[in-house]
């Protein structure tokens, strides 16, 4: 009963943040769907980490490093502390135009940085089916996180009714709203984390003992290339080339670059951001790997962390544990689904474009996303892989045309289209087995294809726009 008192505790707590946030998310376009371009370093900083760490961080992330072992560490640890990098390629243009011209989207950017309005739709639409199904494993996530709290299935309902208060929150206080409560998510986050790694060690005998244990049940989870020969060379590099590119052109990180108050607070961001994830992410890979130790064989892969914590911890551990990773999937589905009502009010003008049009607009993502979990249309991959082959791989083929749209703009639009067609051509041939893969990533395979479309198609622009002797060159248009 403390668990549910808990858990009531926060959502309520949530939702008066937003309610506190609605009279300043009220004003303009500006302000409910960026906050403003305000936020300083600080809630900058926790937006961005929180939105960052979604169901994997608690989930996917330990149920992986279970099935494969202390590898996950590497390729997760390393790849995303290289993230700041293309932040500071990518966040620091993104924030500088949307100073300049008032950007609210990454497809309004890209189409507009190359005047073409075929490329802003593909864009838009390109980001909103790769992202809806990572908002539906938020919601599958939270189902299973509260199923664990009161010891029975009721994951489809759980998800619904948590996907509706996540709905309230963006409609209540926007962009404001839901960085400011990811402020509380964040913190409430890194310290679950951290209790359930001190809480599982000590009821194992203490670290040495567990990592001991663990050794002599699976050691092959402490070596490579790893169970079954996963950690491969091209799965290592692959991994971590798709986390350091993918993540800016997420839909609900590309946006919290607009938002901040200055580029200052940007960039102390990007030095404080690595040094959370090198603490963070070892905590759920080592849990994962202690659960071999003890012989546990949960329902599923994503149960490994709940399982463990149960098991070893106190109650109320066990509680402050499943609130925060709540929190961290909570923290990602508000800012998705901000940033896909914000691409459909203001790319497409669902509903007239506006303030009213992205709060209507998030109703109905919610609604649809309930739908969905009620109706038993959940994904059976574990959420590792079905990120890793759905959402991650998808996005990832738009960063060529991203990067050509911050620093080569005079590129012919041609490029940067063929650019996303072949690249997410890539991610559905992989799909229906029509292309290997080598052992590497698909989005890195998607990424790789999308650069050399445009390359190939720029160069091509260029031979067949090339002056003849004698002539003026011609100015595209």
């Amino acid at each position: 009963m403390s668990a549910l008192w808990i858990l009531a505790a926060y959502l309520v707590f949530l939702l008066l943040i937003s309610w506190f946030a609605r009279r300043r998310a009220l004003q303009s376009p500006e302000e409910f769907f960026l906050a403003g371009r305000a936020l300083g370093p600080v809630v900058l900083f926790f937006t961005l980490a929180a939105t960052n760490f979604s169901a994997f961080f608690f989930l996917g992330f330990a149920g992986a490093a279970w099935k494969s072992g202390l590898g996950q560490y590497g390729i997760m640890g390393v790849g995303t502390a290289l993230v700041p990098i293309s932040f500071y390629f990518i966040g620091r243009k993104v924030w500088q135009l949307g100073k300049q011209k008032g950007y609210l989207t990454a497809p309004q950017l890209i189409g507009g940085e190359f005047n073409s309005p075929i490329l802003r739709q593909l864009v838009l639409w390109t980001m909103v089916l790769f992202t809806f199904p990572y908002l539906l494993t938020q919601a599958v996530g939270a189902g299973i996180i509260v199923s664990s709290l009161v010891g029975s299935d009721v994951v489809r309902v759980a998800g619904a009714v948590v996907i509706v208060i996540i709905g309230a929150v963006v409609i209540l206080g926007g962009m404001r709203g839901s960085a400011w409560t990811d402020v509380l998510q964040g913190a409430l986050m890194i310290a679950a984390m951290a209790a359930a790694l001190i809480f599982v060690a000590r009821g194992l005998g203490g670290f040495t003992q567990a990592g001991l244990q663990a050794y002599a049940a699976a050691p092959e989870h402490f070596m490579r290339p790893g169970p079954g020969g996963y950690f491969t060379l091209p799965t290592w590099v692959s991994f971590i080339m798709l986390w350091t590119f993918v993540n800016p052109l997420f839909p609900q990180m590309f946006t919290r670059f607009y938002t901040a108050r200055s580029l200052r607070s940007l960039q102390l961001t990007l030095w404080l951001y690595p040094l959370l994830v090198s603490f963070l992410f070892l905590a759920p890979v080592l849990i994962g790997v202690w659960a071999r130790g003890v012989g546990l064989e949960p329902p599923s892969a994503d149960a490994v962390l709940p399982a463990m914590v149960a098991r070893y911890a106190p109650a109320w551990v066990h509680a402050l544990v499943m609130v925060g990773a709540l929190a961290a999937l909570m923290s990602t589905a508000d800012s998705q689904l901000l940033a896909l009502a914000t691409m459909l009010s203001n790319d497409l003008k669902l509903l007239g474009g506006g303030v009213q049009a992205g709060r209507w607009l998030s109703a109905v993502i919610c609604g649809l996303v309930a739908g969905v979990l009620l109706l038993g249309l959940n994904p059976q991959l574990p959420i590792f892989t079905f990120l890793t082959q759905t959402t991650f791989a998808g996005l990832a083929a738009l960063t060529p045309a991203a990067l050509a749209a911050l620093y080569r703009p005079t590129l012919p639009p041609a490029a940067p289209l063929a650019s996303i067609l072949v690249g997410e051509g890539v991610v559905v041939a992989i799909r229906l087995g029509k292309l290997p893969t080598w052992g590497i990533a698909d989005g890195v395979l998607a990424l790789v294809g999308a650069a050399l479309a445009l390359f190939i198609t720029a160069g091509i622009w260029q031979i067949l726009n090339r002056p003849a002797r004698g002539q003026a060159p011609q100015t595209a248009v």
